[in-house]
């Protein structure tokens, strides 16, 4: 038997030994796959941000994460196996061990420059957000004595003396009050 009959018949067995698992342990295989292609995910953009500060961007081709493939194509392409003598060749592409550590650093200093960023821009925000609501207790308290002041002065007045053209005056007096507040209070701020 050759090589390639050697893996196939392998696969089958291992299919087939796959089939008689229990449920739970195919939920830990597929959580460990799922750790595994996520770890891979990751190198594999750290890769791609490496290789795309390298090369100038008139030569990048598109990204390996941007190329679709149709479900046949798909399928086609992960059925394949590879010989041994290719895998080798394969592993000696790869990148050294320093180079792997060169981009890492290069990838931990941006991660900590963009942490700076956020915090930056997240204090900002939030002294913008303290801001406002400072603003928004001012106004409250406002209002709050506005309230308190219309209730003392008319709602007590109206209630006593119902139907009372003194009260109706009150309240038109009110209102011409308040008025003239408001647009002294827009003058000074002009």
């Amino acid at each position: 038997m050759t090589d390639d009959e050697i893996e196939s018949v392998l696969s089958d067995s291992h299919e087939g030994s796959e089939q008689e698992l229990p449920v739970i342990q195919l939920c830990g295989l597929v959580e460990e796959l799922s750790y595994v292609n996520s770890a891979l995910k990751t190198e594999t953009e750290m890769f791609e941000k490496y290789y795309a500060k390298l090369e100038p961007r008139d030569q990048r081709p598109s990204r390996l994460s941007e190329i679709k493939m149709s479900a046949a194509d798909y399928a086609q392409f992960r059925g394949r196996r590879r010989s041994k003598s290719r895998t080798g060749m394969d592993r000696g592409v790869g990148l050294t061990v320093d180079q792997k550590l060169e981009l890492v650093q290069k990838e931990l200093e941006d991660t900590k420059d963009d942490l700076r960023h956020m915090r930056a821009n997240a204090e900002r925000d939030m002294q913008h957000h303290e801001a406002i609501i400072e603003e928004a207790e001012i106004r409250w308290n406002e209002v709050a004595r506005a309230v308190h002041e219309f209730e003392k002065d008319i709602l007590k007045a109206i209630s006593k003396k119902k139907g009372s053209i003194l009260a109706t005056q009150k309240v038109m007096k009110y209102i011409e009050d308040v008025n003239r507040r408001r647009d002294n209070m827009k003058e000074n701020y002009v």
